[in-house]
């Protein structure tokens, strides 16, 4: 049998939720809002997502989504849904883990709620990310911390600093006795500030640092 993915939702809707449900698998596998060639039964029983679990919860008195669709006196039903989906779709990938397990979930019409509980992964997906390459031992090891905390920051401003003001501000930092030092999530490997000729400016001024005090800033 296929390795699996499974991931469990709380759903709010108005509509039956095992029919939701099943958009909810169709929406983010094989299927589609409507039928289309090629999506035959064989293809459909080997990549389409299934509805493993329903259980349903205490109804709620009102849509958690204003303007949600809702017949007149039609109840608001709540429930937890797990769905899974064969690993071959997408092989152990995140980025596409995220798109399946959430992606265009949360434009169905048929939920006025919907949340991602928790996802079970299947052991491809722990070969492809064995987890941190030193641990909590080894990043102390390398930072030259040994015991209480370790004190970090991030370049600011976010963006528009070149290499070398990069290397500059990382030189400061280094001298006030930061421990580690990351970019802002914004900079990546633009043409104002490269990411080759950033690490060689700012490794530049860690590695003159190091051999100065002996403590090499991560």
């Amino acid at each position: 049998m296929s390795a699996r993915i499974l991931a469990h939702y709380r759903v709010e809707t108005a509509t039956d939720v095992r029919r939701a449900a099943e958009v909810m698998a169709g929406e983010q596998s094989s299927g589609t809002f409507v039928s289309v060639p090629g999506e035959t039964p064989e293809l459909t029983e080997r990549a389409g997502a299934r509805v493993e679990a329903i259980e349903m919860l205490e109804p709620a008195d009102a849509p958690s989504l204003p303007g949600a669709r809702r017949a007149a006196g039609a109840p608001i039903f709540r429930a937890n849904i797990t769905l899974s989906w064969p690993i071959e779709n997408m092989g152990p990938s995140l980025p596409n883990l995220v798109a399946t397990v959430a992606g265009n979930l949360f434009e169905l019409q048929q939920f006025s709620g919907l949340r991602l509980l928790d996802i079970e992964l299947p052991s491809p997906f722990f070969k492809a990310y064995p987890g941190p390459q030193f641990g909590i031992a080894g990043t102390r090891q390398l930072s030259g911390v040994a015991a209480g905390p370790l004190i970090g920051t991030i370049i600011k401003p976010s963006v528009g600093f070149g290499p070398s003001e990069t290397a500059d501000l990382v030189k400061t930092l280094a001298e006030a006795g930061i421990d580690f030092i990351k970019d802002d999530e914004l900079q990546a490997n633009g043409p104002h500030c490269p990411f080759p000729e950033r690490v060689a400016a700012v490794m530049a001024v860690i590695n003159r640092h190091a051999d100065r005090t002996g403590k090499k800033v991560m």
